[in-house]
């Protein structure tokens, strides 16, 4: 097209109407995108149809995860409205506003989602069912955005009190109401059959949807401000709620939240497979909700691996990374991206060169959906996986400086923590890392409680601990050893397939620390067995390392270098450079 000024303008508008009103409705939506930009850039006139037209490729946008066209297209929406919009086309009018706040606080931007949301809610007319989702686009910034998870956390308080739910009566009696509310819902969910909530309906109630809605947020809130107790009571009253109404779309995370916090109150893991099998039920049931990448999440990574290995998780989390962007779940896509790529692959052990090629696409994914905390938890698993790369066995470097960091949010300071011990025990000596050991003791469970490196973390603590033990034999690490020991034990005992072969080295280490040599060596081998089968690289690596050492330590030296330069090998394929650097210059 050649036209230049209004002749072009006019012109667009032209065909845009002409193909807006002459192709029929499934021809429209089709093409709504191209149709309504053609309407936009030639559109002079302020006429409602077009308005609507633009809030319907607001929504298909959204949809698609295409936030900024979506932005683009609620605001074009709202500019077609007239002076009196709200007597005149006020149903229209909320839903554009509504519509806006909600993709900008997905684009991180407030100031434009509180200009929205002011809009609205100085409208004297405004129920509080209308009012509810710009509340709660603002709850969301202010969590999201801001990393403000207590301001978050009261604020969810006051919009459930406004629906007239009171979460507790005050918050000193949280500790006591949790528990008691906890041992009555499991009471009551044992008490039906499986069938019971495969035959269960959907919830016909809106008043209760929004109070499930609301719950549902102040639930991942509370968890993320470390307030466990308070995560279990709104867990707790979500399952009442399904119970009591039906089923809703927060019903399978409510389950599947109640299966983590049991497994953090009680470590009842028969108690809480039996929750989570009830989540995952109704998350295929009820497949088209718009948080199933949230119930995955729970479902398949806090949950499950108690039960299933990591290796069977990660493509279910994988796959839920798409399903929350198509629900314009940002969070929960951001955290399943980060559990599949490399929560998980860290546990297993893959190789350090691939995890770290996946780091700019995930960084561009959280700050595109503006997703602060895993950001920052990427910052810091980033900045560790380059540092095993080298002998650097601080957390410093220029993606992320622990020195520098003075962030407060319990989760952020989890991952710290655990990048920390992580450079300590494969960058520096085993007492340094021992020495830290005892110093932290559970600290990584307080901060995340049931977390995606529960299992590693505990026993990269006993690691350094045995083998300080061995070269001290000092009484303050043998005992926290075994003690670490006797919790694998336990995890081990009740089928948990991810510490089989931990559970194996740590015995191994324990009968040589007893001095049963021949039963310690048989255990030995058969750790180095289990874990070479399972194809963890940076474990094969780490326990052959110590065999080697407990094979030295007896005079076997032939046999001691054997071990050696297999853990050597494996260090090379994992790509831990300064650890290879370390055992070579003992050859």
């Amino acid at each position: 097209l050649s036209l230049t000024g209004e002749r072009r303008e006019s012109f667009q508008l032209d065909i845009g109407r002409t193909l807006y009103y002459g192709l029929d409705k499934k021809q429209v939506e089709d093409d709504l995108f191209p149709i309504v930009d053609l309407i936009n850039n030639g559109n002079g006139l302020k006429l409602i149809e077009f308005a609507h037209a633009n809030l319907r490729a607001a929504q298909k946008a959204r949809n698609l995860s295409a936030f900024q066209s979506a932005s683009s297209y609620a605001a074009h929406g709202l500019s077609l409205l007239k002076e009196d919009k709200w007597s005149s086309n006020r149903s229209l009018t909320l839903e554009l506003y509504t519509m806006g706040a909600e993709v900008e606080v997905m684009l991180g931007n407030v100031e434009v989602a509180n200009r929205y949301s002011n809009e609205v809610l100085s409208q004297t007319d405004i129920s509080k069912l209308e009012a509810l989702p710009l509340k709660m686009a603002r709850a969301s910034s202010i969590a999201h955005t801001e990393v403000k998870f207590d301001k978050a956390l009261e604020y969810y308080i006051q919009v459930l009190r406004e629906l007239g739910c009171r979460v507790t009566w005050t918050r000193r009696l949280v500790p006591v109401q949790s528990i008691v509310k906890l041992m009555k819902t499991i009471k009551k969910v044992k008490a039906r059959p499986l069938c019971f909530y495969e035959k269960m309906v959907p919830i016909d109630d809106k008043w209760q949807k929004a109070v499930a809605y609301v719950y549902a947020k102040l639930l991942w809130v509370s968890f993320a401000a470390g307030d466990i107790l308070l995560f279990l009571l709104c867990a707790c009253n979500l399952v009442d709620l399904t119970l009591e109404y039906g089923v809703n779309e927060f019903s399978a995370k409510a389950f599947a939240s109640l299966s983590s916090g049991i497994i953090i109150g009680m470590q009842d893991v028969e108690t809480a497979t039996k929750f989570n099998m009830i989540a995952m039920s109704m998350l295929k049931k009820f497949r088209g909700i718009n948080n199933n990448s949230e119930t995955t999440f729970i479902c398949y990574g806090p949950c499950s691996q108690w039960v299933k290995t990591f290796e069977d998780l990660i493509p279910t989390l994988g796959d839920a990374v798409s399903d929350g962007m198509r629900a314009g779940d940002t969070e929960f896509a951001a955290w399943n991206l980060f559990a599949s790529q490399l929560s998980f692959p860290y546990n297993i052990g893959k190789p350090i060169a691939s995890m770290l090629n996946e780091c700019p696409s995930i960084m561009m994914h959280c700050e595109d959906t503006s997703q602060s905390l895993q950001a920052m938890a990427l910052q810091v698993t980033w900045q560790l996986l380059k540092n095993l790369t080298s002998n650097e066995a601080k957390l410093e470097g220029n993606v992320f400086s622990a020195e520098l960091d003075n962030e407060t949010n319990p989760a952020h300071l989890s991952f710290v923590h655990f990048a920390k011990g992580e450079l300590l025990l494969f960058n520096a000596d085993y007492e340094v890392a021992a020495k830290r050991a005892l110093e932290v003791g559970e600290a990584y469970e307080k901060l995340l409680p049931n977390g995606l490196w529960k299992f590693i973390e505990l026993f990269h603590r006993a690691v350094p601990l045995y083998a300080a033990a061995r070269l001290t034999k000092k009484r303050k690490y043998k005992g926290e050893a075994k003690r670490l020991l006797k919790q694998v034990t336990t995890w081990a005992n009740d089928g948990n397939p991810n510490v089989q072969y931990y559970c194996m080295f740590l015995t191994a280490e324990q009968l040589a620390l007893d001095k049963a040599y021949d039963a310690a060596e048989q255990k030995y081998e058969e750790a180095v067995a289990a874990v070479t089968a399972a194809g963890h690289l940076h474990h094969i690596a780490l326990i052959n390392e110590r065999y080697a050492d407990y094979l030295s330590e007896r005079s076997m030296t032939e046999k001691s270098k054997e071990r050696l330069h297999e853990s050597i090998r494996y260090y090379k394929e994992w790509g831990a450079w300064g650890k290879v650097e370390k055992l070579e210059s003992r050859l």
